[in-house]
């Protein structure tokens, strides 16, 4: 596991990645799709160590998309999904 995934507690869940991340001064529940880390950051496939390889190299991307989301109202994770990541 590389730094930004033991830095947000990421970790692989179906075919997410859920990880933690400060943003405006609180800790808020993420979780990006497998498919945007196969199609976009090169995850070979859906094993764990291969979205967590992918979620290390979306570390710039996934930390402004966080950002951006962090007034989103939610009871759980916040959905990161393609769309999120258009213009990347």
């Amino acid at each position: 596991m590389g730094s930004f995934a033991k830095q947000t507690q990421a970790h692989v869940r179906e075919d997410d990645v859920v990880f933690t991340l400060e943003t405006g001064g609180v800790p808020r529940q993420f979780e990006i799709s497998g498919d945007v880390l196969r199609q976009r950051y090169g995850a070979a496939d859906g094993s764990g160590s291969e979205l967590l390889k992918a979620f290390e190299t979306a570390r710039s991307d996934i930390e402004d998309v966080a950002k951006q989301a962090k007034w989103v109202p939610t009871d759980g994770p916040i959905d990161l999904g393609e769309g999120d990541f258009a213009g990347r």
